[in-house]
This record gives structure tokens, sequence and C-alpha cells, in this order.
């Protein structure tokens, strides 16, 4: 139902959790849209429609990486976030650009397999009760009816009985390094010798003593591996990567080169053009098979300090045709996005010392401080946008956030004048290491 929004439903949801930014909401929700008319275009056009990837230009901390994440999350769509900037390191061919294919895939997958999970838990939970049924049975409980077992197992009334059945050898984790170059086991021949040494060392079962509650996890995990090693997930999950899947490629800026006649500059032009058939469309090898990047959404974003997504080289340009610039956040902005969201900085801290006992209450003028204090040394130094906040409220709160439970109990309620006079030194000790980053 949620990948069946409309782009203004879909912009709509994006403001209960992001503030402003509506051209970099309506250009997300377009590209999100475009994804579902594609799915019910003819057969014979749909291969040829490809996503529209867009670059989002903006200072950091104003909501790129949000807006990307929530847009994921509306969706259920594997996502993936990378900085362009970990392939520009020192031998980043070993780390080569494909591995955030690799990662998509196994997000997906995994996606897949706890909806598998989910779906095949009532059938898991009555097999397990029946394998602790036969076991409690074995173990001094043989009087008792099969039907009253069941029923104290789903009240709790036997998790410490001490019950003796058969279960898989429980094996110590072990890292084995992969013998091939690559992602480790996330390509098809690292994979192969995993599974082989599975096989060598693995399905050894033995009886063991122990308690239900404990048994019933080791018999609920044997059952659920069964059912998935027997299931269509993998085939689902790299279904979803290749065509519901959202890759986010951060300072895509900092891969710029302006010229190649320097090493970092060759690296970063490198980079480029192993970005360029990732995001054109090629066949990736994954630990579950080949997949095809063609109709993954690309999401780039960079801050575009003295370059502009025309530095990039022709052919990656052409690959994000949609292009938005985010507006740096105002005193206002900075206010909404302390009190505003579904689960805004306010409400977390707001949470947090209710944990301890805690009632802290802001007024209106004591938020509105914090906001002007983080404006004003976003401007006075360096601007990371609402990252600003945390710090701010932080020292805003210290007293409590140290205090409770000890030393601070019940309501505590902060006015306007209070905020000030705890936020006039701060907003003179911009270098504050504690605090300010």
């Amino acid at each position: 139902m949620d990948r069946e929004l409309t782009p203004a439903q879909i912009v709509k949801w994006l403001d209960r959790h992001v503030i402003g930014q509506d051209q970099a909401k309506r250009a997300v929700a377009i590209a999100l849209r475009n994804r579902y008319r594609r799915r019910h275009a003819d057969r014979e056009i749909r291969s040829e429609i490809y996503p529209s990837n867009l670059i989002m230009m903006g200072p950091t901390g104003i909501g790129k990486t949000e807006i990307a994440r929530r847009l994921a999350n509306l969706t259920g769509a594997p996502f993936v976030k990378v900085e362009a900037t970990k392939y520009t390191e020192t031998g980043y061919v070993g780390r080569d650009v494909e591995s955030m294919v690799r990662a998509l895939v196994r997000q997906a997958v995994n996606i897949e397999a706890e909806k598998e999970r989910r779906d095949r838990k009532e059938q898991v939970d009555r097999v397990v009760n029946g394998k602790l049924v036969d076991a409690l049975k074995n173990s001094g409980y043989d009087s008792m009816a099969e039907g009253e077992l069941l029923s104290m197992l789903e009240t709790s009334a036997l998790e410490d009985t001490q019950i003796e059945m058969m279960l898989p050898d429980q094996l110590p984790q072990m890292e084995i390094m992969p013998l091939v170059p690559g992602d480790g086991f996330d390509n098809p021949a690292g994979e192969n010798i995993k599974k082989l040494m599975q096989k060598m060392i693995g399905g050894r079962r033995k009886r063991t003593k122990l308690a239900v509650s404990e048994a019933r996890e080791r018999l609920r995990e044997d059952e659920l591996g069964r059912l998935l090693e027997g299931s269509d997930h993998i085939a689902r999950g790299m279904n979803l990567a290749q065509e519901e899947g959202i890759i986010f490629i951060d300072e895509i800026d900092k891969i710029i080169g302006i010229s190649e006649s320097k090493g970092p500059e060759v690296s970063r032009a490198g980079v480029q053009r192993d970005l360029l058939p990732i995001v054109e469309g090629c066949t990736v090898p994954t630990r579950y098979g080949p997949v095809v990047t063609d109709h993954i959404l690309f999401i780039a974003a960079g801050a575009f300090h003295g370059s502009s997504p025309a530095d990039l080289i022709p052919e990656l340009q052409g690959r994000f045709p949609m292009r938005v610039e985010l507006a740096p956040l105002s005193e206002d902005d900075l206010f909404r996005i302390l009190t505003e969201p579904e689960n805004s900085l306010l409400r977390q801290y707001t949470a947090l010392l209710k944990a301890d006992g805690v009632d802290i209450r802001l007024s209106p003028k004591a938020a509105r401080e914090v906001a002007r204090v983080a404006n004003h040394l976003n401007e006075e130094t360096e601007d990371i946008g609402a990252r600003r906040l945390r710090p701010v409220l932080s020292y805003l709160l210290d007293e409590q956030l140290f205090g409770a439970p000890d030393l601070v109990r019940g309501t505590v309620t902060i006015s306007g004048s209070a905020a000030s006079s705890i936020l006039l030194d701060l907003a003179d000790r911009r270098e504050d290491g504690n605090y300010i980053l």
C-alpha cells in the first residue's frame, strides 16, 4: 500500500519527519512514484524506463540524508548509504565500488528473510512447542496431558524447567579470511568456500540439558534455518534490490578532480569512472548471484562548495539528470526541527530523562533560545546545520542529564530566561570541546 502513494502523499508523509526543503521532497516523491508508474507500464517499454536519479546540493546538516532515509523507510525498500570519499583512499581498488551493490543485495535478502520469519512464526511455534512437549514428557512430565503441557508452555509457566533433548551442536563463531580478492565473502567464490566449510564442520547434534526458555530459542533458530533453506526469499530479495533498492552516495562533490596531473586528483577521476557503470547499469556478481543495477535508484548528495555537478565527468552527469538545491537552515527552521517532527530532538531528550524519572519541560521561549544560539554558532563558526541543535540542547540540559536520577527528580521546567542565562556563556565559548563540533 505504501508503495502506491501519490507524490503529494509522499511529500505529506515526509513533512512529518523533515522540516522544509520542499523542492527536494518533490523531486524524490516524483522519483519514487515513477517506479510505481514503470511497474504498471506496458511490458514492451518497461525495461526501457530508467530511474530518475538525482543529485541533492547543499551544506551539511540540512536534511539530504534524512530525506533519502525516510523515503526508504516509507517504501520498505533496501537502502544503503555510502561515502564517495572512501573510494579515494589509498588502495581503494581493493574496496571496489561494486561493494555498495553487494551491501544493498545483502540488506534486501535480509528484509525478505525477516518477512519469511514473520509469516512462518505460528508454524514454527507449533513445531517448537511439539518438540518441547516431547522433551518434557521424557523429563518427568509424562503423566500430564499434551494439551495441559502446551497450555503451560504458552503461559511461560515452565521456562526454568530443565529438559534434555537432541540439539544442533553450537560451533564457535569463526572469521574465515577469503581466499580470493574482493569484498570478503560477498563474492560467489568466497560464499562457496564458506558453505563447503560449514558442511564439513556443521550439522552435528548432541544430547543437551538446558532450560525450556533456552531450548525454545535454539529450536526456533534451527527450525527457521530449515524453512529458509527451502524458501525463495533469496530470489525475492535479489528482485527487491534490483527493482526497489536505493543507494545514497554522499559527498559526491569530493571526488571531483580539477586536474589529472596529481595523484589524488587521478584517484578521484578514477572513482568517477568506476561509479559510472554501476549507475549506468551493469551486472554485479554477489554471493547470491548476479544482480543488474539498471533500475536501482541512485541519490547523490554533496555540498559543492566551489564546484558544481557540471564538474563531474560528462558521462556521470548524464546519469544524474535531476538536480535540486537545498536551502540553508534559518533560525525558524531550526526551531521547527527541534520541536515539530514526530521524533524531534526535544522529544528524544524528554524520553531519555523520563527513563530516569525526570519530566523535563522546555517552554516555547526556551526552545526558541536553543534554536537562536544554534543558528548564531552556525553563522560564526562552521555551519553544520541541524546537527548543531544536539550539542546546544545537551549543554542546556547538562545539569539534568548528569544529575538524574540521583540529584534531579520530578518535573523540571526551563523558561526562556533560564535558557538564555545558561546558553549565554556558550555563545561566547564556541570552542567548548565537550559540546560544539
